[in-house]
């Protein structure tokens, strides 16, 4: 069986049905934004050719946080003290108490790393070589202030209408957040300032189901297949995560980038994505980081 640890990460397929008047506007208004979007696009281009430009240090955790949020299935659990139920929520959990911290930061700290290299950055994780970067004008310290893991059930749901009757079947689905914060400063500045970033991922189990209606009965049964999360999956989770919040950082930079040199009088569209595998650029709404402050 597959990996689950991608996009179960949002396992959402997204459908547009446009009526031909619908059709005609969108490719009106295509034509009006295309040029915004030509450029932004190669303004990306030229980003990409510079990251070798810029120096990152890395500080890597020392620690994994964990938590489980699994409180439903434990006894009695309202009427144990709050280190008690810390106790129950550890011993009860599937995952996080059988998940090696240290393999687990090191394929995500090193899948960060290796992904920034891949992509162009040079990239420093001792921070004995201060002096080096202290020559640097594009230098910048990167600290992972905190790696978390949160183990819960994820609600499930799965309706059809069958006559005048909506038939609903409910699931509780094993799932694993993976989710980091990042302070970013600015190396060779009187007053830097250091923004906090966010992303998280997840992995859940694999679902497939639908209704069907008995042949001699005509009763309405469910029927449905359940790929279980694996711990194989969760060290997996790491290294995406590491991967992609490489990029993410990647993008955080280009589209300062491209605000920074956007000509006067031309509008940002929307957030670049730099997709390293395809080499492409493209909009997005949700590959990226959330910025939580700037201080």
């Amino acid at each position: 069986m597959e990996s689950n640890f991608e996009p179960v990460l949002r396992n959402l397929e997204l459908k547009r049905k446009f009526k031909y008047q619908e059709l005609f506007l969108a490719g009106w208004m295509l034509l009006l934004l295309l040029p915004s979007c030509t450029l932004e696009k190669k303004l990306g281009k030229e980003f990409l050719t510079q990251a070798p430009q810029i120096c990152i240090e890395v500080y890597t955790p020392e620690n994994l946080y964990k938590f489980s949020h699994k409180g439903e299935i434990i006894a009695g659990f309202d009427s144990l003290s709050s280190t008690q139920q810390d106790s129950a929520l550890y011993a009860s959990s599937r995952f996080i108490r059988y998940t090696d911290d240290s393999v687990f930061l090191d394929r995500y700290v090193n899948s960060f790393i290796d992904e920034l290299r891949s992509i162009g950055f040079r990239v420093f994780v001792d921070s004995s070589v201060d002096t080096i970067l202290r020559t640097q004008p594009q230098a910048y310290v990167v600290n992972m202030s905190q790696i978390q893991m949160d183990e819960y059930f994820e609600p499930f749901e799965d309706s059809e209408p069958v006559g005048d009757t909506v038939f609903h079947k409910s699931f509780e689905l094993n799932a694993v957040d993976a989710s980091s914060w990042f302070e970013l400063s600015k190396y060779n500045v009187v007053k830097p300032v250091k923004t906090i970033l966010y992303s998280s991922f997840t992995a859940s189990d694999g679902f497939a189901g639908n209704f069907v209606m008995n042949g001699f009965s005509m009763d309405i049964q469910y029927r449905y297949k359940i790929d279980s999360l694996r711990m194989s999956d969760i060290y997996d989770l790491a290294s995406y995560s590491g991967r992609h919040n490489a990029v993410y950082l990647f993008d955080y930079f280009m589209n300062q980038f491209i605000a920074y040199h956007m000509p006067e009088g031309f509008e940002i569209m929307g957030y670049l994505h730099y997709n390293p595998s395809r080499k492409t650029f493209d909009f997005t709404d949700e590959e990226k980081f959330e910025v939580l402050k700037n201080k």
